[in-house]
């Protein structure tokens, strides 16, 4: 998954690893950890681990399409599967549907020789677009702020139905949130809607809902310098990982190519930056993507 939404996805399973296990029709059974795995020099690339039981559940998030992600879900599982020596279950949970390539089947299998061997992997694929709004917006507090990518109501259109979905998010968090935990799942929510919607538009749904206007949490959500603060941090993650993973895939990079990155401050720009890794050969290739 492209770097601005990792850390508000990270929290929000680390927080409430049972309403994420719930949305997966998981029941936990016992106490659920969150694992913080040392898989060399794959770490940073891998979502969040969680230990339930005899067994643990792999959870990678994917905003864009991605040709590789089949193997490198199968890494991950078999790492870890290395690592703890138990049943891992991994699970791609696409946020929007420019995620979905068309192919990704959550299988992969292969037989070079197959009356020998043979290899058959395969792992969930939970497109959030396609789990009702109504599902999301009555799920535990952890995946409420998913509701906002959820599939709307048949026969209202997105604009039609955001309105109302925030309202609704926005009353549940106020009633049943605490004080610390409220800003958080807020901002969360906003911070995701932006998967869908431009932030300008983001910002101009949640001042439509009254209630939001009128609550200190919204006033911290949208409080102009915490915006920008936000907007910053997240493009220079976006832009440390564009240089990490680009050397690993295109090799050392140029002075000139180092400074042109540096200078990009669009999240959006750098996301889809990330997502070209694949597709190019080199920095320079890469910079000239339209």
């Amino acid at each position: 998954m492209p770097l601005p939404f990792d850390a508000t996805l990270k929290d929000l399973v680390a927080s409430h690893a049972e309403d994420w296990l719930a949305m997966m029709d998981e029941t936990t059974g016992g106490p659920v950890r969150v694992l913080t795995p040392d898989l060399s020099t794959v770490t940073a690339f891998t979502d969040i681990v969680l230990h339930l039981g005899d067994s643990l559940r792999h959870l990678d998030f994917q905003s864009g399409p991605d040709s590789a992600l089949p193997r490198r879900i199968l890494l991950y599982n078999a790492l870890l599967h290395d690592a703890y020596d138990v049943p891992v279950h991994s699970v791609v949970i696409l946020l929007r549907p420019r995620a979905n390539r068309g192919d990704l089947t959550g299988k992969v299998s292969y037989a070079p020789r197959p009356d020998r061997g043979k290899m058959e992997f395969g792992f969930e694929v939970l497109p959030v677009w396609e789990v009702p709004v109504e599902h999301l917006l009555s799920s535990g507090l952890g995946t409420l702020p998913l509701a906002v990518l959820g599939r709307m109501p048949v026969g209202q259109t997105l604009d039609e139905a955001l309105p109302g979905v925030i309202d609704r998010l926005v009353r549940r968090i106020e009633t049943e949130a605490s004080a610390e935990e409220g800003p958080i799942l807020l901002t969360a929510s906003y911070v995701l809607m932006g998967l869908r919607l431009s932030r300008e538009r983001a910002v101009e749904l949640f001042q439509g809902v009254r209630k939001m206007r009128d609550s200190t949490t919204y006033q911290a959500i949208l409080d102009e310098g915490r915006v920008e603060g936000e907007l910053k941090g997240r493009a220079e993650e976006a832009r440390q990982m564009l240089l990490r993973l680009g050397r690993k895939r295109l090799g050392k990079p140029k002075q000139k190519a180092i400074d042109a990155v540096r200078s990009l401050d669009d999240v959006n720009r750098l996301e889809l930056l990330i997502e070209r890794l694949l597709e190019v050969n080199t920095w320079q290739e890469l910079l000239q993507t339209p």
